[in-house]
């Protein structure tokens, strides 16, 4: 620096304090406040990239900042629910990112671009398209890693989100071995830096626990589950304003691996909860994750022989997850059909209101149906139980205008 000035006399680059902010406030859960901060951020990197003046190296990291801006944006707009404008963000990140390719500094952006884009595409209900995308993601990311060792937290984060997608897409043996590979760079990141690298593990672990599941295997499920929770309420005690939304989803997870009905229920009761009270606060965010926890509410209040209650709690579920599908009606397909198909099955073990079931289970069966078309691997199984579901219905709901 020129003699005769102090750091403190350094004017501080407006374009990176935008940038900076925008960071914060998505790990901070102000997602409006956060678009407003990625518009600011986005407008300075644009600005400098176009002005003559700027010279070829420095336009080169504008741009690779502007893209991590669009990361940021991005993200902000999936936990709105705002999915389209989403996908035209990540879209504009890549675009972006593979135009400067060649050039070093845009490797790593375009690693995160690529899972923006994937997220994107799997909130949009477009799977096969978000695992190309989170393939490619995750191949750039593994190259960078073995480079530079300050990638492996992106790397890791990358095997995260192609474990979820291959998994959604029934490709369960592949799901595992990439999550199991993401939670094993996780504790390394954490046993390193915890404070940075907390968050990523109990989101790893806890997919770990989904995939572990889907595998048949309950005992170690059990298990993940279990410190998924430990982990996020360790991080919802410090910032409970972020953190509650996760341990909610922690809890419906480990409810959902039946460790007991009673324990099952307590678990579920306290994600319904947790989600309750902050879908007050905006149900766009978390309506869709409450409509959800109330089915996993709902079986097991079944599985304790409690059906009544389980059928008022699916009556509720299922008026939610319609509001979701009105607003993202291919995303939600498949879980309104899952949600239809629950509301019917515990009709048919109540023996109550079996008009209504069949309705619903017809309704389901034609869902299930269409995405069986388009993704057999992921929903031909789901729509063979739900015909069968249909059938016992018909069989025991009387014709109209019997006694």
């Amino acid at each position: 620096m020129p003699d005769g000035t102090t750091e403190a006399d350094e004017v501080p680059d407006p374009a990176r304090v935008a940038f900076e902010l925008s960071g914060r406030l998505v790990l901070a859960g102000r997602y409006e406040e956060a678009l407003t901060a990625t518009d600011g951020a986005a407008g300075l990197y644009r600005a400098r990239i176009a002005d003559a003046r700027t010279g070829r190296l420095e336009a080169l990291g504008a741009a690779a900042s502007l893209a991590y801006v669009l990361v940021f944006r991005c993200e902000a707009l999936s936990k709105l629910g705002r999915w389209e404008e989403c996908l035209r963000t990540a879209s504009g990140a890549v675009a972006l990112s593979r135009s400067q390719q060649a050039d070093a500094p845009f490797a790593a952006p375009l690693g995160a671009t690529l899972m923006g884009l994937a997220t994107a595409l799997w909130g949009l209900g477009r799977p096969q398209e978000a695992l190309a995308m989170a393939r490619e993601s995750v191949g750039l990311n593994r190259r960078l890693a073995r480079a530079d060792a300050a990638y492996r937290p992106q790397l890791a984060h990358a095997l995260s989100l192609l474990g979820v997608v291959l998994s959604r897409l029934g490709l369960h043996a592949e799901a595992l071995k990439v999550t199991k590979e993401s939670v094993a760079l996780y504790r390394r990141l954490t046993s390193a830096d915890p404070a940075a690298h907390a968050l990523g593990l109990a989101q790893a672990v806890n997919n770990l626990a989904r995939r572990r599941s889907a595998r048949g295997q309950g005992r170690r499920a059990l298990r993940s589950a279990q410190e998924a929770v430990t982990l996020y309420r360790q991080l919802a005690r410090a910032n409970p304003a972020v953190h509650r939304r996760d341990l909610a989803m922690a809890l419906g997870n480990l409810a959902r691996t039946h460790f007991g009905r009673e324990a099952s229920l307590a678990a579920a009761e306290e994600s319904v909860a947790l989600l309750e009270d902050l879908d007050q606060g905006d149900s766009r965010v978390h309506g869709a994750l409450l409509a959800d926890a109330l089915s996993v509410l709902a079986a097991a209040l079944a599985d304790l022989g409690r059906l009544r209650e389980a059928a008022e709690v699916t009556t509720r579920a299922l008026a939610m997850m319609r509001e979701q599908a009105a607003i993202n009606p291919v995303a939600r397909r498949g879980d309104l059909a899952l949600a239809l198909a629950f509301h019917a099955r515990v009709r048919a073990e109540a023996g109550t209101d079996l008009a209504e079931g069949l309705a619903a289970a017809t309704e389901a069966v034609g869902l299930m149906r269409e995405l069986a078309a388009e993704v057999p691997q992921m929903y031909a199984s789901s729509l063979a139980e739900v015909r069968a579901l249909e059938d016992r219905l018909r069989a025991l709901t009387p014709p109209p205008g019997a006694e």
